[in-house]
């Protein structure tokens, strides 16, 4: 198969073991599939953004700290897999395909202001018609609420994107920084290349292969 995997820039923030990403994606590939991965920016693109902010940049401006941060952390894995991954870093979706086509793994930060990682991933899967993308997350799946705000959160192991859209409406915000899951633009991309999203944990980063597989909680998100 063909995977995006999209891992939170928070992935970078925590301490510890950050080896498991890439023996996860090596197992990925030595299964037979395909693999891109895109990397957010996390912590320190945020405060890079914040501190913008303090100097009255505009948010085009700040777009691009946090992809600078974002095409570090690509660097960081890109690095870590030198026989595995393409060792340049894309800067659009044009030199993606450019890269893609070496048959490499293709790791990627962010390409253009306006876009959050989760656009770009979403791009990425649409460009190379991904059987799935993966999008690794601080929680374990989508839920009918903030469950970091409501304990009462429900787990939803299925759920469609007009209903993931209602969910997302009523605490997303598009400006720098403070993207979650899928933005809308992300969200318009998704639904009209019918692309199949699983959300799943960064606590299960090491098992990626068994959760496409679906032998690991995570939820599937299907286009309509």
């Amino acid at each position: 198969m063909k995977l995006v995997v999209k891992v939170t820039g928070k992935f970078f923030d925590a301490e510890g073991d950050k080896s498991q990403l890439s023996s996860s994606i090596r197992s990925l590939v030595q299964e037979g599939h395909r693999v891109a991965l895109v990397t957010g920016g996390g912590a320190t693109a945020r405060r890079y953004i914040s501190l913008g902010r303090s100097l009255n940049l505009n948010e085009a401006s700040l777009d691009l700290l946090g992809i600078w941060v974002a095409r570090l952390n690509a660097f960081l894995m890109a690095m870590s897999m030198p026989d595995l991954a393409y060792a340049r870093i894309p800067e659009s979706l044009e030199q993606f395909l450019e890269y893609w086509g070496h048959g490499k793994v293709v790791v990627v930060g962010g390409f253009q202001p306006g876009q959050s990682t989760a656009a770009v991933s979403a791009l990425v899967a649409e460009a190379i018609s991904a059987d799935y993308l993966i999008m690794v997350t601080t929680v374990e799946g989508v839920f009918d609420s903030d469950p970091k705000k409501n304990p009462n959160a429900r787990f939803l192991p299925r759920v469609t994107t007009t209903e993931l859209r209602s969910i997302l409406e009523s605490t997303q915000s598009v400006k720098a920084g403070t993207y979650e899951l899928l933005d809308p633009m992300a969200m318009k991309i998704v639904e009209r290349s019918r692309i199949r999203v699983i959300v799943t944990s960064v606590d299960k980063i090491g098992k990626l292969a068994r959760i496409i597989k679906g032998e690991e909680t995570a939820s599937i998100v299907e286009p309509v």
